[in-house]
């Protein structure tokens, strides 16, 4: 990894053209849907063309005097005369908004072994600013030492440089961390370290980041302004592998306990997924207390790191950046860590993504702000400069008792400044009162922010203790109406500010009903809203109150739960006078968002003291035609009349619950207002004697349905069998007993006579042609089918026997009668001719 490609990396992008960066100073409007960074009133500050004016910003205030002090890492500078792009540090004052660079002597003496050379050193590249005095600490991690170079054609040692700044901003001294006289070797050690590529003054300490020390393993360098002395990370155990970028990121907190101070330092490039340390300073040296791990693979975790006690409990709680997550490309995330004590860290159950857009790049910058809201918690910033098409934004972060609100309170974006303006967020700075406003301002990137005034607002809500529904107090529509009195009362507190403070508010009644009824109260009006409006003029210390009637609806039916009352308020207008001494203009204050609420009662006059109900249940079954009993199947519904009866104090939307055997299951004991001593009666049991009436479906098939029998050759003489299926299917409508099917022993032979005389015969008990089943069904469940199948042979001799004609026949052959007669007749008639021709025949012959 060489010097140039450290510095590639942290471009982040190099295609990205910088157009000329400005920064920006902005105070807060009045909404609704931000909180308390104002974002309205811009105060511009120019820089050189293609200078990346804006790559840092740190607010700076001293006596009388406020400034905002801006990088310009690749600016020219009047004080390094035939230098190319030295860098340059600009203060502006937020009065005159002008800006000017400030005096930078360049290096001289730095070692036995040393030649500076400025060219491209980057100053400017960070910035950081002493908590109390003032000092001001500037960097340039790019400062090479060439001694090497031009003797005997060794490589140049970008060692880095840092300045420190006087309060005044008048005097500058500088320090080189990684320079050792005689050490020529790039890579190796603290050849090429490029301190300063990232830093933080913290009250007797400068903490540089390092991540070229030791062939671009890292390190940390820790350098007491007391002692004049200088700690170091040193990897002898190897914990921290070639190549993480160690001191990419720095910051310094309180994490073993509230006295000491500890130094964090990012090492995103860590095994590719990043890493965080937490180190304790002994001597010389830093050692390891604690150590948190990236989970993606080129997330670049740890490239932001930031130690704040978000939760203000005396322990410093860390944040660190992975702004080159990607779930799609680049969306970026903060990971949450919460100091359990001895810098023992638990990881959240979230992290912070912002908007979680494309290639965002979340998470690049993080700034404590301290608490911009005055609520007791610090806050954060969090830049996303690459977000909407390298337009960037802001994010705004509340600190929490439980840590930090997962979802932000403000988005401030780049896309305000037009479109022009690029990578806004890349640098934060705020914690310094530069209006004297007591509050702190902001610093972002190509922006300057202040921050409005914080009202803290106690609303108190004043309500009856109880409420007599039987008396109207109150006239609504010039009728009476039972009403309760809303007053709501507010004090303005917080820092002082000038001028009244118009609050407007809400009052919703009845909040909390039960669900399936209607609001109970209703504001005067058209009488179906709950809900009012109004609003006061309240100033600093001063308690305001406004009055409401709220009207009771009539049949109301719930008078036990308690009813709520809920005030929203929100800030209305707030005119200051502006003073003509010029300057930065008033801002508007915004409200610490918070809301109030209250409740009352029904009055309830009872006879007994602990105000029970007395109830008694009675019930009886009206069943069919009077009938003492209920046959299932002869039947559908069953009436049941049940009085229930309190007998005591009221008792508001009573239950009444009906158990049924086997059908219901037991789940709990429900809540009861009554006395405990009069719940004997409570109960009622009902006894139904049960009958059974028959309800049975059957459906019968027969199997062949049709058979031939006749003269076939090989139908055979003797007596045969022909076998028939009979099946029935019968559907419950009932359950029935246990039960069996069987058949009397009263089959006959086949080979029996049967008289052709019978033409019909009915089935009887000792019939033998008829055959008689029973069943019995039991176990059955209601619509339960059950399938019956009979097999059957018949004779068929038996229609043999008994011919059946299916068509007349009509033969000419008479029947034996009529032969008989016709043959006698015949020959009686035959013998009258014979005997007459006898007769005629003797006569003749007499003759």
């Amino acid at each position: 990894m060489t010097a140039d490609e450290m510095n590639a990396s942290l471009l982040l992008r190099d295609s990205l053209k910088w157009r000329s960066l400005v920064g920006i100073l902005w105070y807060l409007l009045v909404r609704c849907d931000c909180y308390n960074l104002d974002v309205e009133h811009p105060l511009i500050f120019h820089g050189p063309n293609g200078s990346l004016f804006g790559y840092s910003v740190l607010l700076h205030q001293h006596a009388e005097d406020s400034w905002l002090i801006v990088g310009a890492p690749v600016a020219d500078s009047s004080f390094y005369p035939n230098t190319k792009n030295p860098g340059a540090i600009y203060n502006c004052s937020v009065w005159s908004s002008q800006c000017e660079q400030l005096p930078v002597g360049g290096v001289s003496n730095c070692g036995k072994t040393c030649l500076a050379e400025n060219d491209n050193q980057w100053l400017g590249v960070s910035l950081s600013r002493q908590p109390s005095k003032g000092h001001i600490l500037a960097c340039g991690h790019r400062w090479k030492n060439v001694y090497y170079s031009s003797r005997d054609n060794q490589n140049k040692l970008p060692h880095g440089v840092c300045f420190r700044f006087s309060p005044d901003l008048k005097r500058a001294s500088h320090i080189i961390p990684c320079y050792k006289d005689h050490q020529k070797k790039f890579g190796e050690g603290y050849g090429s370290c490029q301190a300063g590529i990232s830093n933080l003054f913290t009250e007797d300490m400068m903490v540089m980041g390092a991540p070229g020390t030791s062939y671009w393993t890292g390190s940390v360098l820790v350098y007491n302004t007391t002692s004049n002395s200088l700690a170091a990370y040193v990897n002898d155990d190897s914990e921290v592998l070639y190549g993480s970028y160690l001191g990419y990121a720095v910051s310094a907190g309180h994490f073993l306990d509230p006295q000491s101070t500890e130094v964090v330092g990012g090492a995103p490039q860590h095994e590719q997924t990043g890493k965080a340390y937490i180190f304790r300073i002994e001597g010389n040296t830093l050692k390891i207390v604690a150590k948190t791990k990236g989970k993606k693979i080129g997330s670049y975790y740890g490239a932001s790191v930031c130690a704040v006690d978000l939760n203000a409990d005396g322990l410093s709680d860390l944040l660190v950046g992975a702004p080159m997550f990607s779930s799609v490309r680049e969306e970026g995330r903060v990971h949450v860590y919460i100091n359990q004590g001895e810098a023992k860290l638990k990881e959240a159950d979230f992290e912070l993504v912002g908007s979680d857009s494309y290639a965002a790049r979340f998470g690049e910058t993080i700034m404590n702000l301290g608490d911009i809201d005055d609520d007791g918690y610090p806050d954060v910033a969090i830049g996303a400069p690459q977000e909407d098409d390298l337009r960037g934004a802001i994010y705004i972060y509340n600190g929490r008792t439980s840590g930090i609100a997962q979802s932000f309170s403000q988005r401030i974006t780049g896309s305000l400044l037009g479109n022009n303006f690029r990578m806004f967020g890349q640098s934060v700075s705020g914690g310094v009162d530069v209006d004297s406003n007591n509050y702190p301002g902001n610093a972002f990137s190509t922006k300057k922010h202040k921050t409005r005034p914080v009202l803290k607002v106690d609303a108190v809500m004043l309500l009856p203790e109880s409420l007599n529904r039987s008396i109207a107090q109150c006239t609504e529509n010039g009728l009476p109406a039972v009403c309760v009195k809303v007053e709501v009362c507010f004090r303005v507190g917080g820092k002082p500010i000038p001028g009244n403070i118009e609050l407007k508010y809400n009052i919703t009644a009845d909040v909390h009903h039960k669900d399936g009824f209607p609001y109970r109260f209703y504001f005067s009006g058209n009488g179906t809203s709950n809900v009012t409006a109004g609003r006061v003029n309240a100033k600093h210390e001063q308690l305001t109150c406004a009055t409401h009637q709220a009207f009771m609806k009539k049949d109301i039916r719930d008078i036990f739960t308690p009813i709520h009352f809920e005030v929203k308020y929100e800030l209305g207008e707030h005119h200051v006078l502006q003073s003509d001494s010029g300057g930065l203009p008033s801002l508007k204050p915004i409200l610490q968002q918070k809301d109030e609420d209250g409740n009352t009662v029904f009055a309830r006059y009872c006879s007994w003291e602990n105000c029970s109900t007395n109830l008694q249940v009675s019930a009886h079954l009206v069943l069919p035609q009077n009938m003492p009993y209920f046959a299932l199947g002869n039947g559908k519904s069953i009436m049941l009349n049940t009085t229930l009866v309190n007998i005591g104090d009221d008792a508001l939307l009573p239950k009444l619950y009906l158990r049924f055997p086997s059908n219901l299951h037991f789940i709990k004991v429900l809540e009861n207002f009554e006395n405990t001593d009069l719940q004997h009666d409570n109960v009622a049991v009902l006894t139904l004697p049960l009958r059974y009436a028959v309800d049975l479906n059957i459906h019968a098939f027969v199997s062949p349905t049709s058979f031939l029998i006749g003269e076939e050759e090989s139908m055979p003489v003797d007596c045969y069998p022909e076998k028939f299926n009979y099946t029935y299917k019968l559907l419950f409508v009932l359950q029935t007993t246990l039960g069996h099917c069987f058949q009397r022993n009263n089959s006959c032979k086949c080979c029996e006579e049967v008289s052709r005389s019978v033409v019909l015969q009915f089935c009887g008990p000792e019939d033998k042609t008829c055959r008689m089943v029973e069943c019995h069904f039991g176990d059955l469940e209601v619509g339960k089918e059950v399938t019956i199948t009979m097999e059957v042979e018949l004779n068929p001799k038996v229609l043999q026997m008994s011919p059946v004609f299916l068509e007349a026949l009509y033969s000419n052959n008479p029947v034996m009668a009529v032969q008989i007669f016709l043959l006698v007749s015949s020959l009686i008639v035959g013998l009258i001719i014979l005997a007459l021709l006898v007769l005629a025949l003797w006569k003749v012959c007499i003759i």
